[in-house]
């Protein structure tokens, strides 16, 4: 049985979205790296953490004016997700062992895979935006499996 449904996931990041706001934004970034820390600490989160570190890029770089081709929902969606990794009392709390982190995977996943298009449109602009000498050979899809 599951404990925490896609569409449970989908109506929280639905709601995220279209409560975004600058100051969620901000908070989002203000608390990259306590996020960062939980994903890397969870064995449930931390096969995520190159798509995490790419979302918050995007939602820098959109902040900054450096990239403004992304769906306000878009927005919505990746800083709600990043946000509900912080929240202790979640659907499932994240105290349970094994289960409490569960669905902060499948927000994350699911926001992922509903912003796919939005990430590999940043990622291809930010291969552009390297200098012909630079030799990272960053691979769009590889970034985004998981």
């Amino acid at each position: 049985m599951l404990f925490f449904s896609k569409k449970r996931a989908k109506h929280v990041l639905d709601e995220g979205a279209a409560e975004l706001d600058d100051a969620t934004l901000q908070k989002a970034l203000s608390n990259r790296q306590g996020i960062l820390n939980r994903v890397t600490n969870n064995a449930s989160l931390a096969p995520y953490i190159s798509q995490v570190k790419i979302l918050f890029n995007l939602v820098q770089d959109y902040v900054k004016g450096d990239y403004r081709e992304v769906p306000w929902w878009s927005l919505g969606s990746i800083s709600t997700a990043l946000l509900y990794i912080l929240m202790p009392m979640d659907a499932l709390p994240d105290y349970i062992p094994v289960a409490g982190f569960l669905d902060d995977a499948v927000v994350l996943k699911l926001c992922l895979d509903m912003v796919a298009k939005d990430l590999t449109k940043y990622l291809e602009f930010k291969q552009e935006g390297k200098s012909p000498g630079d030799t990272a050979t960053d691979n769009t899809a590889d970034k985004l499996s998981t």
